[in-house]
């Protein structure tokens, strides 16, 4: 699903970001617990003052790597300034709060896994209650065309007056669906013999739907 796709997304853009903020915050942190203590060398193919100590050793002795995610510590015994103190504090409560994000995401992600499935399934029932429906309603259809035709077979073989009687008494639709599937001499011999009001409207009829 494109929702699942997109918040993996998410999560690895947000993990990616806070491993690049501790790399950096470690890195600075350690120069300001050195205080006025050798610069850090900034990459691996760079030049360094001698002796000066890398990024790695920096956040190593910091408590975290190049690309971990655990929040810089100085190192024991080390002095922490009020506001490096701040910026740690600070770090961890954005690192607690993207926490929660990932959480909640993750928790949203699940339910919504659920609400697929579960809509999936509903969809699955109704098609298939669709399809029985259709085949009934075929089967129906089937059976009113061969009770019209077998009608139209008996009619059709009776004589215009024995037929005639008995037809002006079925209502309307009935007696169409039988003219329909009569031959156009057995109908024109029994309309005549029909109640002239019936034989009109039902002349009326069948000429508006052939």
């Amino acid at each position: 699903m494109a929702t699942s796709e997109t918040t993996r997304t998410v999560f690895k853009g947000r993990r990616s970001l806070r491993f690049a903020l501790a790399f950096v915050l470690g890195a600075k942190l350690a120069l300001l617990a050195q205080g006025e203590g050798p610069a850090l060398a900034i990459g691996a193919g760079g030049s360094s003052a001698p002796g000066a100590p890398t990024v790695g050793a920096a956040l190593a002795a910091n408590g975290t790597g190049a690309a971990g995610s655990a929040l810089p510590k100085a190192a024991p015994g080390a002095i922490v300034r009020p506001d490096v103190r701040a910026l740690l504090e600070s770090l961890e409560r954005r690192q607690a709060e993207l926490d929660t994000r990932e959480r909640e995401l993750a928790s949203k992600e699940e339910r919504l896994a659920l609400y697929e499935k579960d809509v999936t399934a509903k969809v699955a029932s109704l098609e298939e209650i669709e399809k029985r429906l259709s085949a009934r309603a075929t089967a129906a259809t089937q059976a009113v065309d061969a009770a019209a035709e077998s009608l139209a077979k008996i009619y059709g073989g009776m004589k215009p007056e024995a037929a005639a009687p008995i037809l002006d008494r079925l209502d309307d639709p009935t007696v169409l669906t039988i003219f329909r599937r009569m031959k156009e001499k057995q109908v024109g011999e029994i309309l005549p013999l029909m109640t002239r009001e019936r034989a009109i409207a039902l002349t009326q009829a069948l000429a508006e739907r052939p």
